[in-house]
């Protein structure tokens, strides 16, 4: 007589079969230039991989920049909504909510009107970034007096919080883009880097890529 087992799903034996995909987090500046050069240049080439090894991705809701690139690029694939999240607050549902809603993708509302919080909320609900910060000199380039050398932006904290380096350790550029895979023709360590440790600071590029 075969025996029978009723599994549920959600079960650790239900799921000891089922392949997870991978979720990727893209994040970037909220302007990518005229005709979104730099997420053409940056950003497609890696999200057309991840779409065709079949993964998932979580977006913020902003409507300018890399969000709404990413999201355009996604939906134009065509990518099924349905693995696509976008991640708002609840100021950000209220003003938002209803063209999401009306893209068929799935919107996850965070408690916090932080929009860290919402950010902290993606790393957590991803397994890896999609992103790229802008070097010093690209910042001046494109912002001119605008460019605030130093400051630490939204996507610089996705990529220090997936590997878990605190804001005050000072990390170029260049030492960022080099860890998600994006070329360099010259990575140097600053300072404050150094000083914490090269074989430390290695381990933490590493992690996540």
């Amino acid at each position: 007589m075969t025996a029978e087992t009723d599994l549920k799903v959600g079960s650790a034996a239900a799921n000891d079969h089922v392949t997870r995909p991978e979720i990727a987090f893209i994040s970037g500046p909220i302007n990518s230039g005229p005709n979104e050069v730099y997420f053409h240049t940056h950003y497609a080439p890696r999200i057309q991989q991840a779409i065709e090894k079949g993964h998932e991705f979580v977006i913020g809701p902003i409507p300018s920049g890399i969000d709404a690139d990413a999201l355009d690029y996604l939906l134009a694939y065509p990518v099924d909504p349905g693995r696509i999240t976008i991640f708002v607050t609840p100021a950000e549902e209220a003003t938002f909510g209803p063209r999401f809603r009306a893209l068929s993708v799935n919107l996850q509302v965070v408690e916090s009107q932080m929009t860290q919080e919402r950010d902290a909320a993606m790393t957590q609900a991803s397994i890896y970034d999609i992103l790229r910060v802008r070097t010093t000199e690209e910042a001046r380039a494109f912002y001119g007096g605008m460019a605030r050398p130093g400051y630490v932006t939204n996507t610089e904290r996705n990529w220090r919080r997936r590997r878990g380096i605190a804001e005050d350790l000072l990390i170029g550029a260049e030492e960022i883009n080099c860890s998600m895979g994006y070329p360099a023709s010259e990575v140097s360590l600053s300072p404050a880097a150094k000083k914490w440790g090269l074989g430390q600071l290695k381990q933490a590029l590493k992690r996540h890529r």
